[in-house]
């Protein structure tokens, strides 16, 4: 059999240039750009380690400086007070000289003469200004201060146990009412000797000593609160830093930036100093060192272009030479001349395969034709110019339609007659336009049976403007296994149609099921209330019984001390028996207020707690306030029993927008649970009530018990409903409504933390306003609404 005839443009494929989606470079600028692009990373890499090496070598010996420089400044204060001190000391001693008259003249020139003091003042054994020194521009405010009372005074205070000197970095002057610096000297008379000094000029005073080129300095009091600003940016009161202080970080941001920080301390006055510079970029010498490195970049990538330029042009001369023998041997021009020798190895070897390429290309065009008979679709090759000759077919377009190599190559598709409607040379030349497409055709085949064929076309060869490869699938089985699945299909839906019927029923009974369980679940839940609501009165009645009894009984005491008296009366009142009625009818009148005001006092408790619980109203309140009244409506319940209730909870400061209602409902069921489950069969129990404000924010309750606690593998299931631990003695909801309140209604969560046989701790995590809306009534937004 003959072998089908390639394409023209199989034969010419190995001419077909490259096509190109983007700029192209001729290898000299390749060249040059590699050996840039090389000097540019082997710069960029040493310039690098260079300076990952040296930034933080000129950081560490700028900061080895800063901290000279600020332990300089730190002992150059400490000079300075001592300079004061003693100053101090001889005013003190002169003071002693002088008569009381001429004090304030030598106060007042020692306030001109020193260098930073601004007041001067001595105070009497009783804490009165005797004396004062004012500079000129105050001196006329002298006499409102003489005789002031400054007793009180901290630093007064502070030397009141007797002679010596103590230093105030947070005096408060008497004088201008503003934060300064003192130093006061008691001497052995209880006379105190007081000189102020406003702290920025002291720090300046000393930074001065420093220079110009000195680095900002803050002087930080105590509390890390900046009281000085020696470089004059306006710090003093804007910032804290005694989050950074406890850190001990060594470095800060401030004003966007970051910086090198050096502390170093002055005991005298509890001051900390902190001296700052630049860092990274903004300190001038990392800025010069990285300047330095681009300008050697961009001197090196200069002098590296001229120099990759020459070599690359040099280089790619030999290569051009070999690019023009290639376009011979792809234009079958061989043999092919001689190569040009070139320096490279890689270019010669190039040249010497370049000889063995027609070979090659003919050897390709051979098992091209052996891919295309073997290809399972019917595959052929038409002419467009002339009415779709075909010029080659594969074995499988042979196979399908019937027609011998030999009879299909060399004529068209309408004179083997295999279209059922033949279309017009316009519609052939439309579709050809049209491009690659796939449609169903039928198609005619030698023995006349009709195919139903699915094609597609027209793919043009590349190389070659007129020859276009159509290939087709044979869709008779398909439709065969697409008839197939369509009867299966149907069978399937007849099924689905059955099953979903059933489906139906079955959701049906399900709903009803569901249905029965809520209103199963609403009467256990009003039964848990009315055991409540049982449990409560009964403790009321019990806890009323004994001031009430209490009263009665004062009541009668006084009505048998009235007869009494009446019955001295009438035999002759005397004086003893007068004092004996009065004292008996302030004896019961006590005894019956005090009783019944406790009695009242639990009346309002007990109405209080019974407001909240069934208005389930929305207010504001203290936590402590509905904890203490909820514990003291349990604790008559627990009359009678070894159980206790303590609270621990702070009387203010956790001020709910909340239910009261609804918490006070949950207290009450965790601690009738600890009761019921937790102290069950015990001699004793105690529960612990505590609150308070945790680190988000947010307000903690713990109701936590000493019983006997629970097993671990009940603790996932304890607020699912019916869980609880004994259904003789409840239906096992409370914890479930409990958690459901807190979750829904008060906005937080409840959680358990329990091992057997150390006891249980429940803990609520509340936010301080409850969600959802206030509505205009009060009334419970949610479920949790009382009946």
């Amino acid at each position: 059999m003959s072998t089908a005839r390639p394409p023209e443009g199989a034969r010419t494929a190995g001419t077909v240039g490259i096509a190109v989606t983007r700029r192209a470079w001729r290898l000299a600028d390749h060249l040059t750009a590699l050996l840039l692009v090389a000097m540019l990373v082997s710069f960029v890499l040493a310039g690098s380690s260079l300076l990952l090496y040296r930034i933080p070598e000129i950081e560490r010996q700028a900061g080895a400086a800063l901290q000279r420089e600020v332990g300089g400044m730190a002992e150059r204060l400490a000079l300075l007070l001592q300079t004061v001190q003693r100053r101090t000391e001889q005013s003190s001693q002169l003071l002693d000289q002088v008569s009381a008259d001429q004090a304030d003249a030598l106060l007042d020139a020692t306030i001109d003469t020193a260098q930073v003091a601004a007041a001067m003042y001595r105070l009497g054994p009783d804490g009165r200004v005797l004396a004062a020194g004012l500079p000129r521009g105050q001196r006329a405010q002298r006499g409102a201060l003489i005789g002031s009372d400054l007793s009180r005074n901290p630093l007064f205070e502070a030397l009141a146990s007797g002679p010596g000197l103590v230093w105030d970095g947070r005096h408060l002057s008497p004088v201008t009412g503003l934060r300064t610096v003192a130093v006061g000297l008691r001497d052995v008379h209880g006379h105190v000797l007081v000189a102020e000094m406003p702290a920025g000029a002291l720090v300046r005073t000393v930074a001065l000593a420093a220079g110009t080129d000195a680095a900002p300095m803050w002087v930080l009091d105590g509390s890390g609160e900046i009281i000085v600003d020696a470089s004059g940016q306006g710090a003093e009161g804007r910032l804290n830093l005694r989050g950074w202080l406890a850190a001990a970080r060594p470095r800060l941001q401030w004003q966007g930036r970051d910086w090198q920080a050096a502390v170093a301390e002055a005991p005298a006055l509890g001051w900390t100093i902190v001296g700052r510079i630049h860092s990274g970029l903004d300190n001038l010498q990392v800025r010069r060192l990285v300047l330095f490195n681009c300008f050697a970049l961009a001197a090196s990538l200069l002098a590296g272009a001229l120099i990759a330029a020459l070599w690359a042009r040099r280089m790619a001369q030999p290569l051009q030479a070999t690019v023009a023998r290639a376009r011979q041997a792809m234009a079958g021009e061989l043999p092919l001349p001689a190569a040009q020798r070139s320096t490279v190895v890689e270019f010669n070897q190039l040249a010497q395969e370049l000889e063995t390429m027609a070979v090659a290309l003919h050897e390709r065009e051979l098992r091209w034709q052996s891919i295309f008979n073997a290809a399972p679709l019917a595959m052929g090759v038409a002419d467009s110019r002339t009415a779709m000759q075909l010029l080659a077919v594969n074995d499988a377009w042979c196979r399908d339609f019937g027609f011998s190599r030999e009879e299909g190559v060399g004529r068209s598709v309408m004179e083997l007659n295999m279209f059922i409607r033949p279309p017009t040379d316009r519609q052939i030349a439309d579709l050809v336009a049209a491009g690659p497409v796939r449609t169903e055709l039928p198609l005619r085949r030698r023995d006349g049976r009709i195919v139903q064929t699915l094609m597609f076309g027209p793919h043009p060869v590349p190389g070659s403007d007129r020859e276009l490869i159509w290939a087709s699938m044979d869709l008779t089985p398909l439709r065969e296994a697409e008839d197939a699945l369509r009867a299966l299909n149907q069978q399937l839906e007849a099924r689905v149609a059955q099953r979903s019927e059933a489906l139906a029923s079955s959701n049906e009974a399900l709903a009803r099921s569901a249905e029965q369980l809520r209103l199963a679940q609403a009467e256990l839940v009003q039964a848990e209330k009315m055991a409540a609501l049982g449990a409560l009165v009964a403790g009321i009645a019990h806890e009323l019984h004994t001031p009430l009894g209490n009263g009665v009984l004062a009541i009668g005491s006084l009505a048998a001390v009235l007869e009494r008296f009446q019955e001295a009366s009438r035999a002759g009142l005397r004086r003893a028996d007068l004092q004996d009625f009065l004292a008996g009818l302030e004896e019961g009148a006590e005894i019956a207020v005090r009783s019944l005001r406790r009695a009242a006092d639990l009346v309002q408790n007990f109405k209080q707690v019974a407001v909240d619980q069934t208005s389930a109203q929305r207010r504001r309140f203290e936590l402590h306030d509905v904890v203490r009244d909820m514990a003291a409506s349990l604790r008559p319940g627990l009359a009678g029993t070894p159980y206790t209730i303590e609270v621990e909870v702070p009387t203010s400061g956790l001020l709910l927008d909340s239910y009261p209602g609804a918490l006070g409902q949950t207290l009450g069921q965790l601690v009738h649970n600890a009761v019921l489950h937790g102290f069950d069969g015990r001699a004793h129990g105690r529960v612990h009530i505590s609150g308070g404000r945790g680190a988000d924010g947010q307000v903690w309750l713990r109701v936590a018990d000493d019983g006997k606690g629970i097993a671990a593998g009940r603790i996932a299931q304890l607020f699912d409903p019916l869980a609880g631990g004994q259904r003789t003695q409840g239906a096992g909801l409370g914890l479930h409504i409990a958690a459901n309140a807190v979750a829904r209604l008060l906005g937080g969560r409840l959680t358990v933390q329990s091992s057997e046989g150390e006891g249980t701790c429940f803990e609520l995590c509340l936010p301080d306003q409850a969600p959802g809306p206030r509505s205009a009534s009060g009334d419970t937004p949610g479920p949790w609404r009382s009946e």
